[in-house]
């Protein structure tokens, strides 16, 4: 069973109707980019940051190349080569990607604090007894960070970080489930998502996916 929940999200809850997809829940698991708060409040700050490294290195201005980044990452997150593309679109030297890459996953994300996110309905599920668990792609130490500046490592029983490293355990693949197994008990669980991999994902541990996509409205979406 799939649940579709698209919202514009303001810093209020999601609402009754998102909170209705659990009533016959008590295992629920989250993804956190683009599910508890919107991707594009890290995203955009942190790849403008890479650029002005850039500009700031090569000398160049690089007029409009903030905002293709955003686009490519926007429109194919899943795709590689985001900073190799661009870096020879722009004739600056390959080799400085890794460098770029590694900007972007240290920027220190502090417009995350207090930007809204999901808080409110993770609260009222916890108030109903509710266990939730925190499955992620992406560095820990990233991922850690995020969680700590929108406020919501205490709403999570486990947090289970996928790292880019180990393609093996990036979802959808099954290795995230079987690291709840002890969290799930056998019991029946919903996974939210924002994206086709989390709907694979929830597939893979017979689980009932909720698409839940936060859009912050400062975009104008």
């Amino acid at each position: 069973m799939t649940a579709e929940s698209d919202q514009l999200a303001a810093p209020a809850a999601a609402g009754a109707r998102f909170l209705s997809e659990f009533d016959d829940l008590q295992r629920i698991g989250f993804d956190l980019d683009g599910t508890l708060y919107d991707a594009r409040d890290f995203e955009r700050p942190a790849l403008a940051a890479v650029v002005a490294w850039l500009r700031e290195r090569s000398g160049k201005s690089l007029d409009g190349m903030s905002e293709a980044l955003c686009a490519r990452r926007e429109s194919e997150r899943h795709r590689p080569g985001l900073f190799d593309d661009m870096l020879g679109r722009y004739r600056l030297p390959a080799d400085w990607g890794p460098e770029c890459a590694a900007r972007f996953h240290a920027y220190p994300g502090t417009e995350l604090a207090g930007a809204p996110s999901l808080r409110n309905d993770l609260v009222e599920l916890r108030s109903r007894g509710c266990r939730l668990a925190l499955v992620t792609n992406g560095r820990a130490s990233l991922q850690q960070r995020k969680l700590r500046l929108l406020g919501l490592v205490e709403m999570f029983d486990v947090c289970i970080y996928c790292e880019p490293s180990q393609r093996e355990h990036l979802k959808p693949a099954n290795w995230g489930w079987e690291q709840l197994r002890p969290w799930r008990a056998d019991l029946p669980a919903g996974y939210v998502g924002d994206d086709p991999v989390d709907a694979l994902f929830a597939a893979a541990g017979q689980a009932r996916f909720v698409r839940q996509v936060f859009r912050n409205n400062f975009y104008g979406n």
